[in-house]
């Protein structure tokens, strides 16, 4: 028997390579170390130890088409994330009506999908008018921390949007969250929404219900914070549901609206001052509807402007003031 070295030839070790493990096809050997496909021009080197290790060697055309493979996967991607990012901008822009957004971008000075709602709450005061368009008039300043009026007024700042009434959501008030004091003046106040939670401690709105309107706006406010409301204009005001959300206010102001009784009053056992202006009662029933509401336990003012304030003889107005102190104001207009 001959050795190796006798017959000048290297013995083929089991574990070297012979069919290429990539495509099938028979192995050439280019040295003791180095065995190639000429099928797929893999190459299969032999270490030291025997235990074969793999080396891909591409040819110029392959390698550009793999090149190619990476480059159209990076577009795929970089389009999908692109349109993903671009999705998300637009479904946030479009959380908001035209006129509101055109108002968040020129006050926060950024576009409408970068508007977080940690901004939305910054802003404490905001007052919507129509006037040949929507003005804007809001503060980041809490209204209540200013004992001097005439300084916060320094903080107001104002916007005007010209657009159309279809422009507009009401609805698009729900985002503001961190309002302390919110006036609508713009009509229809029940087609609003406000914030799901919020910490508003006045409300101003103006105009009674639409047509179709129903007394929903107030639901979502807030009893341990609200403390003032008032509803100006209120000519169309039928429906006085609302009302059993309100019997925590400590300030009312009622305008224009007509009033049979007292009983929509009934509850407010909270409520400070009242203000009935230029509201509508019958004559025979004026003296019964005030008395009913001098008799709220904490009212400590009773005012009352217009044509209602003749229905009071001056026999019965020297007896108010004699029982009640004061606590009654009547501004015969």
């Amino acid at each position: 028997m001959k050795d190796q070295k006798s017959t000048g030839k290297i013995q083929k070790s089991e574990k070297e390579p012979s069919v290429c493990e990539s495509c099938g096809g028979r192995l050439e050997r280019k040295s003791p170390y180095l065995y190639c496909c000429p099928s797929c021009g893999m190459e299969y080197y032999i270490s030291a130890n025997r235990n074969h290790k793999v080396s891909v060697r591409l040819s110029a055309g392959k390698m550009v088409l793999i090149c190619a493979a990476i480059a159209i996967a990076v577009t795929a991607a970089a389009v999908l994330g692109y349109q993903y990012y671009t999705g998300r901008m637009v479904m946030s822009a479009s959380r908001f009506s035209v006129i509101v957004r055109d108002f968040l971008m020129e006050a926060y000075e950024k576009p409408a999908a970068e508007i977080s709602p940690e901004d939305l709450s910054e802003m404490k005061y905001l007052k919507i008018q129509w006037d040949k368009g929507y003005c804007f008039t809001y503060s980041y300043e809490d209204y209540y921390e200013y004992e001097d009026k005439g300084r916060y007024e320094r903080t107001l700042k104002t916007i005007t949007v010209k657009g159309n009434r279809e422009d507009f959501s009401p609805t698009d008030v729900q985002y503001f969250t961190g309002l302390t004091r919110l006036e609508l003046y713009t009509g229809a106040w029940e087609n609003y929404i406000l914030p799901e939670e919020n910490v508003l401690r006045c409300i101003y709105c103006v105009d009674g219900l639409s047509k179709y309107g129903t007394p929903e706006f107030f639901d979502r406010v807030n009893p341990d914070t609200l403390e003032e409301v008032a509803i100006l204009d209120a000519g169309e005001l039928t429906d006085f549901a609302f009302m059993e959300n309100l019997k925590g206010v400590k300030r009312f102001l009622l305008e224009k609206a007509a009033i049979d009784s007292g009983d929509a009053f009934n509850g407010f056992d909270e409520l400070e001052e009242l203000a009935l202006c230029y509201v509508e009662m019958e004559e025979e029933d004026a003296v019964t509807i005030m008395e009913q509401l001098l008799s709220l336990p904490s009212l400590k003012r009773l005012y009352v402007e217009g044509k209602a304030g003749w229905y009071i003889s001056q026999e019965q107005w020297e007896e108010w003031q004699q029982r009640y102190k004061g606590r009654i104001t009547l501004e015969r207009v």
